[in-house]
């Protein structure tokens, strides 16, 4: 019994210890939602005074009501030597708690892109409250003046950005997608370099998204014109759905792509210069005609072959005028890597390559049907 009697005391000893220790121990600092204000969209220009940032956040304040029509939007500015400090006072400017987990878009001034990028991403990245999935984009003519644009069908502050952007709202072929975590990928990866697309205010309620910027790992070195930016998203993802032209004597022909992909393969011939090898298939359907001709099996053959011809020169001269500006944005030179198996030299001689690199583009367009007339 006195056994007994003293292993229960010992434990009780210990029930007694732990909660002593429990009631010393603080709760999580949590705060209900209508303590907090949700930062959904961040836009970082240079200050008004030299190595200073102007850091803008657009605020998304709950209302509490789903029945709302629109929801409350504040936007704050505050210029400081860094980042981290920018958004530490910012704090003083409200009465609640700033929230980043739904910020979605980082938008970087046409002049910061100029001038390096480097800080703003790494700051991105190492922030614990903001996830890497945020899209990346440079702002024209700067990040505050894209941030005041509401255009009138957003129901949700900054969330004509997020669709137009991630692609779940419109499909432009003149939109690229730029994760954090890709564009990071790129600036420290060797034999690819990052890309963003621009966004230009064009008032306060309506912007334009149909152009990229090719960086060479820290600032902007070449903007693609819209058309070459359609381009680029042809050769980089599949099944864009856009249009392209097909002109035969004095008509012109616009086919829509049902379906595409594109292929490259590098060839490094014993003899002769180091080339790339584009194959591109589209599968199309005729969208308009400018002529009263009757289309015809035959007639959508010949205008499969003239869409064919046209694209191939134009991608040609979109893919010299990339070589020409000594970016990679298509990632030829990770994939030379990938196949190359010396990492000491191989590297070495990409670059040795790539000045000397010629293109060969075949386009494949198939025009099946010649759409729908009533």
């Amino acid at each position: 019994m006195r056994g007994r009697s003293s292993r229960y005391n010992r434990v009780g000893g210990t029930l007694i210890l732990l909660l002593l220790l429990a009631m010393t121990i603080t709760g999580c600092n949590f705060k209900d939602i209508d303590r907090r204000i949700f930062v959904v969209a961040i836009g970082i220009d240079p200050g008004e005074q030299d190595g200073t940032f102007k850091v803008s956040l657009k605020l998304a304040i709950p209302q509490g009501d789903v029945t709302k029509i629109d929801e409350k939007m504040l936007i704050l500015t505050e210029e400081s030597e860094s980042i981290s400090e920018a958004l530490r006072r910012m704090k003083s400017k409200v009465e609640k708690e700033l929230d980043y987990v739904h910020c979605k878009t980082i938008i970087l001034g046409e002049r910061i892109a100029a001038k390096d990028i480097w800080q703003v991403t790494d700051w991105a990245v190492r922030r614990r409250d903001i996830q890497s999935i945020l899209n990346f984009a440079v702002g024209r003519p700067g990040a505050l003046e894209v941030l005041q644009v509401k255009p009138p069908s957003e129901r949700i502050p900054s969330n004509s950005l997020i669709l137009a952007m991630s692609g779940q709202g419109t499909e432009s072929p003149f939109i690229s997608s730029v994760y954090s975590y890709q564009l990071m990928r790129s600036i420290y990866e060797n034999g690819i370099d990052p890309i963003l697309p621009i966004i230009e205010a064009q008032g306060k309620e309506q912007f334009l998204i149909n152009k990229i910027a090719l960086l060479d790992k820290n600032k902007i070195r070449l903007v693609l014109t819209p058309d070459e930016t359609r381009l680029f998203n042809l050769l980089s993802r599949s099944n864009l759905r856009t249009n392209f032209p097909a002109h035969i004597g004095s008509g012109m022909y616009e086919y829509y792509t049902e379906s595409s992909s594109s292929g490259y393969k590098i060839v490094v011939p014993r003899e002769g210069e180091p080339y790339i090898r584009y194959t591109i298939k589209i599968r199309a359907i005729l969208e308009e005609n400018s002529t009263e001709e009757m289309i015809t099996h035959h007639m959508l053959k010949k205008i499969g072959e003239a869409g064919a011809a046209e694209l191939s020169s134009a991608v040609q001269a979109l893919l010299v005028k990339i070589r020409e500006s000594g970016m990679d944005p298509m990632g030829w030179g990770l994939h030379y890597g990938a196949r190359h198996w010396n990492n000491k030299t191989e590297m070495t001689e990409w670059e040795r390559l790539y000045p000397r690199l010629g293109f060969r583009v075949e386009a494949k367009v198939e025009v099946k049907y010649s759409g729908m007339i009533k």
